[in-house]
């Protein structure tokens, strides 16, 4: 009787295991290598889709599960919006790449312009905390 119980407990311990293991490597397998981001002075662009605010773009990302972000800054005044996007996505591996707008990594992200349904006033991309990101850039910069 007590090994029956032995025996079953053993069988119910490698099921539970073979579930772990099976869960795991599902959800790995689901990831995206790498997600690339066309960043603008004013918007992001994401597989073709155009995007205003920082927030959208953090969730449209997180659906996708990637490895790593790579951020191609395209055009001279994106430097805030570049700073910004490396400080929301810091916990992921970073790619960050300068670009021109004439370049191959933004011509699809800058002829994707799309209406915004309502308006928002303020600096775009929207979703932007200066002061967190300045805080986050000046203690990674100090010696």
């Amino acid at each position: 009787m007590r090994n029956d119980s032995n025996v079953r407990r053993t069988i119910q311990l490698v099921a539970a295991t073979t579930t772990v293991w099976l869960a795991t490597t599902a959800a790995v397998a689901a990831q995206v290598p790498v997600v690339s981001v066309a960043v603008f002075a004013d918007h992001y662009a994401l597989g073709g889709q155009y995007i205003d605010d920082l927030d959208r773009l953090e969730d449209a990302i997180a659906q996708m599960r990637p490895r790593g972000v790579r951020l191609e800054a395209c055009g001279e005044g994106a430097s805030r919006a570049l700073r910004a996007a490396t400080h929301r996505f810091r916990n992921h591996y970073l790619d960050l790449r300068t670009a021109g707008v004439d370049d191959t990594a933004c011509q699809p992200a800058s002829a994707a312009r799309a209406v915004p349904v309502s308006q928002r006033f303020g600096q775009r991309p929207f979703g932007i905390y200066d002061e967190a990101v300045d805080r986050w850039w000046s203690t990674i910069s100090m010696p």
